[in-house]
């Protein structure tokens, strides 16, 4: 297409800049072994989207975990090779350890948490907190995800220290249902926790606790000096993550020593840090997967989900779509080839699903459309049965990589027919995961949306709450994260399965069947698996990757060489 030619040609002249040099190094993204960490100052990180919520049961954004690892906690946690570890736990229960026992088609995991544990205001976290933060989940109506929540059937406390989680089903991700605790003492006694400072301020047991949240402008975190490793850790006294309006902005300010570190690079950017030895990079190949997600449901607030989208509710509509999606060219010219075409929802780990989607091929794409009815008018935009193919594209405001994609996307579907229109609104909305705020995919209020996701080691926690039919949102129950209102009773009972058995092997293939079902509805177009890119200035220590975490996991380590 050479109008399609002429926007990868001007969005490489815009990049142009941003081209790799010669003989470009990038400085080690963690502290030296022989390094000793200095204590005190503050760090700044840029942020380019704010949080709408911290409060962990709220939480659906990226930039909410980056701000909550510096103070939530939960049970366990992930080590890089996607191994489990216990965090607030003593250990991670298993059958072998005789944590775990199973009971029929039930399971019992008993956890034991470390002694000593304190909140960061100084009362003692005890088991209580365990099943408080079930029971949260379970009966605030505006929970963001119930996913392993509402598999558990009761909580035992046998002491302080112990809680005994009673499974309904054999429920294998089980190491990674309690993430983030929550504190009884503090919440039992509140009508609604979104009204309450908890909401950005919340309280937690880890290295730094949240001072001040400034909209617009600022979340201060301080040391916890209830912290379990204090007064060793953390090394810095405070973290700033600072707002600002666009990832330009905050690279600009990354350069000019204004802030230490800067999240979530695209791979354009890059060579801009790469060629400073002021600067350097931490370029983990994470589960992060951009997609586009087509909504098979009327476009309105509350929608049906059992309603029929007048366009994309088409199947070969959506073909179409992906057959007219240049996957390989965007890597290419936006993303200097650092990514690869995306395949599924699950790009990492044991069970990564590889099967690619069709190939593009704007041909097969117009020929699709015209077998399916889908006829020309004088301008070019297709219709059918009176029905005119224009649709709707939204993605996240300030993000110049996703609006250069679009700029190809538009001129690309344009051509084979289809006529897309811009809609984009703030991350704060779009990704709130939310309906009281609004969050669209929440509500149906789109036609098609782009944004990213990035599964944990077991992937239960990403396929059941998004793709299976049950958690589809309604005004009844926001909770469901299945936006494309997908249904299929063939990837239902393959996700049921899967989250049944502690077979891996029998896993693996149900969420391949699950999977492949998904594909094949043609409801998501997975554009690229990316790797997750974060700069810093070199002063900026201690930083270590995590293929299955966000980079601030370890910030209780983080340190300012002076």
């Amino acid at each position: 297409m050479k109008r399609t030619l002429s926007v990868f040609a001007a969005l490489a002249m815009a990049l142009a800049a941003c081209a790799p040099g010669t003989g470009a190094t990038t400085a080690s993204a963690s502290a030296k072994a022989s390094e000793a960490p200095v204590k005190g100052g503050t760090a700044i990180v840029a942020i380019w989207q704010e949080p709408s919520s911290l409060a962990p049961h709220y939480a659906n954004q990226t930039v909410s975990d980056i701000v909550n690892y510096g103070v939530l906690e939960g049970l366990a946690d992930t080590t890089t090779e996607g191994e489990y570890v216990p965090t607030l736990a003593t250990k991670v229960p298993t059958v072998a350890n005789g944590g775990v026992v199973v009971k029929g088609s039930k399971l019992d995991v008993t956890w034991e948490l470390r002694p000593g544990l304190k909140w960061s205001d100084g009362s003692a976290l005890t088991s209580a907190d365990v099943r408080f933060t079930w029971e949260i989940f379970m009966k605030d109506p505006k929970v963001n995800n119930r996913t392993g929540f509402s598999e558990i059937e009761s909580i035992d406390l046998p002491n302080g220290l112990t809680a005994v989680v009673h499974y309904r089903s054999l429920y294998a991700p089980y190491p990674r249902n309690f993430v983030a605790l929550m504190p009884k003492n503090l919440l039992e006694k509140e009508a609604d926790i979104s009204k309450t400072d908890y909401n950005r301020k919340p309280m937690g047991t880890g290295p730094f606790k949240i001072t001040d949240f400034k909209a617009g402008d600022s979340i201060t975190l301080e040391r916890n000096t209830n912290y379990r490793f204090g007064p060793d850790k953390p090394y810095l006294d405070k973290m700033i993550f600072k707002s600002v309006p666009t990832v330009e902005v905050a690279l600009a300010q990354l350069k000019a020593g204004e802030v230490h570190a800067v999240w979530n690079l695209s791979a354009s950017q890059t060579p801009d840090v790469e060629k400073d030895a002021a600067m350097a990079l931490q370029v983990v190949p994470g589960p992060t997967v951009e997609r586009i997600e087509l909504n098979t449901a009327v476009n309105k607030e509350n929608t049906d989900p059992n309603s029929v989208h007048p366009v994309l509710g088409d199947l070969e509509m959506r073909k179409a779509l992906l057959y007219a999606t240049p996957k390989q060219q965007l890597i290419d010219k936006l993303l200097f080839g650092k990514a690869s075409p995306g395949t599924s929802p699950v790009s990492q780990g044991w069970a990564a699903y590889k099967v690619p989607q069709e190939g593009y091929d704007p041909a097969k794409a117009s020929a699709t459309l015209d077998k399916a009815g889908w006829a020309k008018g004088a301008d070019g935009i297709r219709s059918k049965n009176g029905v005119r193919a224009s649709l709707t594209y939204t993605t996240t405001t300030g993000d110049q990589l996703r609006e250069r994609v679009q700029q190809v996307l538009l001129d690309e579907w344009k051509a084979v027919g289809v006529e897309v229109k811009i809609q984009n609104i703030p991350s704060s909305v779009l990704l709130s995961g939310s309906c009281a705020s609004k969050d669209p995919r929440k509500l149906g209020t789109f036609d098609m949306v782009q944004f990213a996701s990035a599964p944990g080691i077991d992937p239960h926690s990403t396929v059941e709450p998004r793709y299976s039919s049950k958690n589809i949102p309604t005004a009844a129950n926001c909770a469901g994260q299945n936006y494309t209102r997908f249904k299929s009773p063939e990837a239902d009972r393959a996700i049921e399965a899967a989250g049944a058995t502690l077979d891996q092997a029998a896993r693996k293939a149900a969420y391949a069947t699950a999977l492949k079902a998904l594909n094949d509805a043609y409801v998501i177009i997975w554009l690229y698996d990316r790797a997750d890119i974060d700069g810093r200035r070199a002063e900026l220590r201690g930083w270590a990757p995590n293929t299955w975490q966000r980079f601030t996991w370890n910030i209780g380590d983080w340190f300012l060489k002076k």
